[in-house]
């Protein structure tokens, strides 16, 4: 009895302890939204298509001086891969095609976790991106706000870019950022963030990379990041980030290959 009862004693005491040094339970994340291309063509219930220069979105040249027109014919699905194709050509006065689509209108959103499993081509001048703009902004840009999840400029292959984008005028831009380091072995990688009402947190194959909190003190009077947004995919070619092009390396096809994209929440 007496043996009985240390034993009894001892795992109270293990329980006790390792409840205490467990992490506290938090609420997990539900799958809300994705989408696997695993299709023969995109879909357009879940994706729009971009189309142009930009001037039929009241922004010529996307805003950024890119050298690109996009195209639909850009876009094709292969093996359960979504492929963005940048090349030189001639179309509409421009010297080069590729591709955006997003989800506005089709997948809205305020916050929740976003992930995207991405391989992009590292050629000068590609200016690759996943990332976020407010779907019914009550303000223009930048006021209204931008969530860079990832970008990657073929002139700097060596660098991914985690931002955001703000202001509290028109003529008062202002961002915040990281530049994570990134090797380009050729494969898939996995971008993405955690986002909620009092922080934004950029995620790079599951490790943390840069994390900002609304209370920071050069957004927190701006913050204009509690409506809903909607996911962007694109490659850009030339512009003010993309910079030199490499056009005799374009003269093939380049590609921005996406695996999936997924969006969770919490119940």
């Amino acid at each position: 009895m007496k043996t009985t009862s240390y034993i009894l004693v001892f795992t109270f005491i293990l329980t006790f302890f390792n409840c205490k040094q467990s992490d506290p339970i938090e609420t997990e994340y539900v799958l809300v939204w994705e989408d696997n291309f695993n299709g023969s063509e995109l879909d357009v219930n879940k994706w729009e298509f971009q189309i142009g220069d930009g001037s039929n979105y009241g922004l010529w040249k996307w805003g950024n001086n890119e050298e690109q027109y996009y195209r639909k014919e850009n876009v094709s699905l292969f093996n359960g891969v979504l492929l963005i194709k940048a090349i030189a050509e001639e179309f509409q006065d421009y010297k080069y095609t590729s591709a955006r689509i997003r989800t506005k209108g089709k997948a809205d959103f305020r916050y929740g976790k976003v992930e995207a499993s991405i391989r992009m081509a590292d050629t000068e001048g590609l200016w690759h991106a996943f990332w976020l703009l407010p779907s019914n902004p009550s303000q223009n840009w930048p006021m209204s706000g931008e969530i860079d999840i990832m970008e990657y400029v073929g002139n700097a292959p060596n660098e991914v870019l985690n931002t955001l984008h703000f202001a509290d005028n028109f003529e008062n831009h202002q961002y915040i950022g990281s530049s994570v380091p990134f090797a380009d072995d050729g494969e898939f990688h996995l971008y993405g963030i955690e986002w909620d009402e009092n922080k934004i947190i950029w995620y790079f194959d599951g490790e943390e990379t840069f994390k900002i909190i609304r209370s920071n003190p050069n957004i927190a009077s701006t913050w204009p990041f509690d409506s809903e947004f909607h996911l962007i995919l694109n490659t850009a070619i030339g512009g003010n980030l993309g910079g030199t092009v490499n056009s005799t390396a374009l003269n093939s096809s380049k590609y921005m290959e996406v695996d999936y994209v997924k969006l969770y929440q919490k119940p």
